[in-house]
């Protein structure tokens, strides 16, 4: 935005509402999608891309459709937000995949991530914070 521009008014938290279900759907499509892809035999030979029955898994499906769900979300977001507000919102991401992969796949996330992680969070919430007064004063 430039600065004669002002926040255009949404009425309703629909945008926040889109980006908590963008990225929920986005961090359930990593998982089933991780998932799916462990499931595939000889990860390092390219070969088995060809003779795996890739498609046939259920993990790979769920993850294309809540890939497809979220990219419902995100169009409805774009409506309605900049896309520079938009996209960097849609970073908390970054908090949703490594807690997921935690708690479904079992992984370990170093304190240095957590770190990391919450150095995100906190450029999400000046992104959001800085943006809901703006939107408050137009």
């Amino acid at each position: 935005m430039t600065p004669n521009q002002s926040a255009p008014k949404t009425g309703n938290s629909l945008p926040y509402w889109g980006i908590l279900f963008c990225s929920l759907f986005v961090t359930a499509s990593e998982v089933f999608l991780k998932k799916g892809a462990n499931d595939m035999a000889g990860p390092d030979d390219l070969l088995s891309l060809i003779h795996n029955p890739l498609l046939l898994s259920q993990w790979i499906w769920l993850g294309i459709f809540c890939y497809i769900v979220s990219l419902g979300f995100w169009i409805k977001v774009l409506q309605i937000l900049p896309l520079n507000i938009a996209f960097n919102l849609v970073n908390i991401e970054h908090l949703f995949v490594p807690a997921a992969s935690y708690f479904f796949l079992d992984e370990f996330i170093s304190p240095m991530r957590i770190a990391g992680i919450c150095l995100v969070l906190t450029g999400v919430w000046l992104i959001a914070e800085t943006y809901c007064r703006m939107e408050e004063r137009a």
